[in-house]
């Protein structure tokens, strides 16, 4: 466990998100943000298992991210016969991983309540649960000290628009239910970018 996991989390959950590492056992690599994803969990060549998490979420929304991880390292261990990425396996993981969690001490009412409510059947994404990922956003704003005035989520920039995100920029395409399709400038390739993603609007 590396300190600079405890600067991503609650300062309530450190001990228990060790305890997990130590159980487990996995590499935990702290990433640049990526465009189609908040974590991952996958099995290397080597056999040993590894969790990737982006380094510009919030401490709520890093901690679910994790625990979510997490079940997937717990289902790749209990489970020799192969099963569905988020299926009943994993939600029945999730769920038991996070129980300790969902608690006044970690999380704030305004993320709790909207928390439990997707917890009690848990999607591959939060952001599938509209009032859990609007609790994460705002969120974001009170942690974020370096928002300007054309920084939005994806979702509300106008379909056509320009927006510029991991100093790349894109032309907002067309939503997908979670997702923005949306194409690069320089390159012309076509991206579905997540919808709650945070951008800056060139076009404001």
């Amino acid at each position: 466990m590396t300190n600079s996991l405890a600067q991503h989390i609650p300062a309530a959950t450190v001990a228990y998100c060790q305890q997990l590492w130590q159980h487990y056992q996995f590499n935990l690599r702290i990433v640049k943000p990526r465009r189609t994803r908040l974590g991952d969990f996958r099995v290397l060549p080597d056999r040993t298992t590894q969790i990737t998490i982006n380094a510009d979420l919030n401490l709520y929304a890093f901690l679910i991210t994790y625990v979510h991880e997490v079940a997937h390292a717990d289902v790749h261990r209990n489970h020799k016969r192969r099963t569905q990425p988020h299926g009943k396996a994993w939600q029945t993981a999730f769920q038991r991983l996070m129980s300790p969690l969902l608690t006044e001490n970690v999380f704030p009412l305004e993320i709790l309540h909207p928390l439990m409510n997707y917890m009690s059947s848990p999607a591959a994404t939060t952001y599938a649960n509209p009032a859990l990922m609007l609790a994460l956003r705002q969120a974001d704003a009170r942690q974020s000290q370096s928002a300007t005035s054309n920084r939005m989520l994806l979702k509300d920039v106008p379909e056509g628009n320009s927006f510029q995100l991991a100093k790349k920029t894109f032309v907002r395409g067309t939503l997908r239910r979670t997702r923005v399709v949306c194409k690069e400038i320089s390159s012309g390739k076509s991206y579905a970018i997540l919808a709650h993603a945070w951008v800056e609007n060139t076009d404001l």
